[in-house]
């Protein structure tokens, strides 16, 4: 079953790609008027991993990260960009979801460490409602 799962997953079938390219997704994040979800992680980090796996990918199979534009960061390939959007936050993971105002403004929220489906609903649901103003 899991490696069935996995083969689901590798072969790229996904309600909302998740995309590795910040600027990818930051461009499709404007251009769909979609909040911006950055998952920073590192291959050496067990929580990562697991949050990957158990959080991030299935809820992209079911369609649930579809309102949001998603980038995986890997902090040893990015170190630069991780580090201004981490505001020099060492820990990991984190999810940091950017969101547009009516105004204009980007608002910054975030969640440290592993987290279950059930927290990044709420910051997806609190996210797209901010960026409906």
């Amino acid at each position: 079953m899991v490696s069935l799962l996995l083969a689901v997953l590798l072969s790229g079938v996904t309600s909302a790609p998740i995309k590795t390219d910040y600027a990818e997704a930051y461009q499709e994040s404007l251009s769909k008027d979609k909040p911006l979800m950055v998952v920073v992680s590192a291959p050496w980090c067990p929580a990562c991993n697991v949050l990957k796996q158990t959080t991030i990918e299935p809820m992209a199979q079911t369609g649930e990260l579809d309102d949001v534009s998603v980038a995986v960061l890997n902090k040893d390939s990015n170190p630069e960009l991780v580090k201004q959007l981490t505001k020099g936050e060492n820990m990991l993971p984190q999810i940091i979801m950017f969101t547009r105002t009516e105004s204009g403004q980007w608002t910054r929220r975030r969640l440290m460490g592993y987290q279950p489906k059930q927290p990044v609903r709420n910051l997806i649901r609190s996210a797209v409602t901010l960026g409906r103003g």
